[in-house]
């Protein structure tokens, strides 16, 4: 199966939403709909803050990956967070979110992002497992700290 990106535009915010409100079920995410799409709103409409990508298998729409955009003295450049990945459940065990993943990070890389961070729970066996399969390594040593500001 040939997994493609497509950058996501002001255009594709009602596509866009509809996966974020499936990804935000299925995770229990508890986000009041006007948040969320002011969130996606401003992610689609400013490159400095990010990107949203839509993943396709084929001609069929699949999912989509939320990428934020930050600096890192430790990386020496601009670094990149998944903040989101979701593949809808029948494209499912395919290889489609490894693909997609592949994707990216060949996308980040010519773009000139420096490193590419993500957050994955603890006890998701299955993606820590394919995520250092595809080279992103563990910092033990820290640990995600947030203090919500708004």
């Amino acid at each position: 199966m040939v997994v493609q990106l497509g950058r996501a535009e002001p255009r594709h915010l009602s596509t866009v939403l509809e996966l974020v409100r499936a990804f935000h079920e299925e995770e229990a995410l508890a986000l009041e709909e006007e948040q969320r799409i002011k969130a996606v709103s401003m992610l689609l409409e400013n490159d400095h803050y990010g990107h949203v990508f839509l993943i396709y298998a084929g001609d069929d729409l699949v999912g989509y990956l939320a990428v934020c955009f930050g600096f890192s003295i430790e990386f020496a450049g601009r670094d990149a967070s998944l903040d989101e990945l979701y593949v809808i459940p029948e494209a499912r065990g395919l290889g489609t979110g490894r693909e997609a993943l592949v994707r990216l990070s060949e996308t980040m890389r010519d773009s000139g992002i420096a490193a590419l961070h993500l957050e994955v729970e603890k006890s998701n066996d299955r993606a820590r497992g394919l995520y250092r399969d595809l080279g992103f390594t563990p910092r033990d040593h820290y640990g995600l700290m947030s203090m919500p500001l708004l």
